[in-house]
């Protein structure tokens, strides 16, 4: 099996960053970090979890800042008490 990296692009690390800090004294942000990294593990055993995007619909900047080549879409909803994925 080949090894899949999740790799965030810096706001995203930068998100994720504060909410390893938060998570020890909020709920709210305990339940966000334990969402994302649910995502992550998915995506880990799973390269093409999630919707495909056309390559048309990839924004440049995507392709030009972090060689994305493929992408797929997740869906993460966050509702007060409830996570919905």
């Amino acid at each position: 099996m080949k090894k899949v990296r999740v790799i965030l692009s810096p706001e995203a690390e930068e998100v994720f960053n504060f909410l390893n800090k938060e998570e020890a004294s909020s709920k709210t942000e305990e339940r966000i970090l334990k969402g994302i990294k649910k995502k992550v593990e998915l995506i880990k055993n799973n390269p093409h979890y999630g919707e495909p995007i056309s390559k048309k619909k990839i924004p440049n900047e995507y392709v030009q800042k972090y060689g994305v080549s493929t992408s797929f879409g997740l869906n993460y909803h966050f509702f007060g008490e409830c996570c919905i994925h």
